[in-house]
C-alpha cells in the first residue's frame, strides 16, 4: 500500500500469478487486474458518504471502530513496550466490564513516535485471537506522486464508469428502506444488529444459503423460532420470519433483542 494524502493512495493485491490494483489521484479512480489485462476508471465528482465494510481493512480501521465502542464499561490500561513492523510501539489494551459481551479483550499496537495504530488484535472466549489486522512492514518516507499515476498497458480492456452525481430515486428508496429495516439494540460491547431479511424463495443462493441454515442448531422462545450460529466471538440467530440478529454476545442477549 503507497498513502500520500486523502487523495492520493494505491492500493496493490497480489497474487500468485497477478496483480490487483487500486489507485485515487486526485479525482481519477482506476481499478487494474493484471491477469485480466483489463481496467476500470471512474471520475469522483463528490466524496461518497463512507460505509465500513464488514471486516476492517487497516489498522486504523479496525483501531477506530473499537475505540468508537468505548463506554464505562470499558477499561483502558497501557502495557510494555512491543514491536511491530519492526518498530517500537506501546500497546493500549481494552478491557470490557460486560459479561455479557464474547470479546474478552482488544489490543491496540501504537507506534512510539507517529503514533499510528499499526496492529489490532481483538480476543474471544478463551483468550483466542480471533481478529487481527497488521502491518508488516511500514516506511513513512513520502511517495513520490509518479506512484500514483496510471497508464494502462497497451492492448488492455478500458471500461469507463459515468459518474453518478446524485443519487437517483430508486438508489434514494432503497437506502431508506434498508435503513427502516435494520435496528440496533443497545450500544457498546453488547449491540445487537437486527436485520429484516427477503424470505429465500428467489434465486439457487437463497436456496443454498437456506440449506447452510438448516444444518444450525435449532432454537426458540418467546420471541419466536430460528437457527443459531454461535461462535467465539458472536453469536447469530436467523429467525424463520426473516430476521437476522448479530453482536459480539452469547445467545440469550440475541433472544432479548429479538423479543423487543
Amino acid at each position: 500500500m503507497r498513502y500520500s494524502a486523502p487523495d492520493k493512495a494505491r492500493l496493490a493485491v497480489l497474487g500468485t500469478y497477478s496483480e490487483y490494483d487500486i489507485i485515487k489521484n486526485g479525482k481519477d479512480v482506476w481499478t487494474w487486474s493484471s491477469k485480466d489485462n483489463a481496467a476500470t476508471h471512474r471520475t469522483v465528482t463528490a466524496e461518497p458518504e463512507s460505509t465500513p465494510s464488514a471486516t476492517p481493512t487497516t489498522p486504523e480501521e479496525a483501531a477506530n471502530r473499537v475505540l468508537k465502542a468505548l463506554e464505562p464499561t470499558t477499561t483502558v490500561t497501557s502495557d510494555s513496550a512491543v514491536e511491530v513492523a519492526g518498530r517500537p510501539a506501546y500497546e493500549l489494551v481494552l478491557d470490557p466490564n460486560d459479561s455479557n459481551t464474547l470479546i474478552d479483550q482488544v489490543r491496540i499496537a501504537i507506534d512510539g513516535d507517529t503514533k499510528l495504530p499499526l496492529r489490532v488484535q481483538v480476543f474471544g472466549t478463551g483468550n483466542k485471537i480471533v481478529f487481527e489486522v497488521a502491518y508488516t512492514s511500514v516506511d513513512f518516507t513520502r511517495p513520490d506522486d509518479s506512484e500514483f499515476v496510471f497508464n494502462p498497458p497497451p492492448g488492455a480492456k478500458v471500461t469507463e464508469v459515468q459518474p453518478s452525481a446524485t443519487p437517483n430515486a430508486q438508489d434514494r428508496k432503497q437506502a431508506e428502506e434498508a435503513r427502516k429495516a435494520t435496528k440496533i439494540i443497545g450500544s457498546g460491547w453488547t449491540a445487537v444488529r437486527i436485520t429484516k431479511i427477503d424470505d429465500l424463495t428467489n434465486s439457487q443462493t437463497d436456496q443454498q444459503l437456506k440449506a447452510f441454515l438448516d444444518k444450525l442448531q435449532s432454537v426458540h422462545g418467546s420471541w419466536g423460532s430460528g437457527r443459531l450460529l454461535a461462535g467465539t466471538a458472536f453469536s447469530a440467530v436467523w429467525t424463520d420470519d426473516g430476521r437476522l440478529g448479530v453482536g459480539a454476545v452469547r445467545p440469550d442477549v440475541i433472544y432479548q433483542a429479538l423479543s423487543r
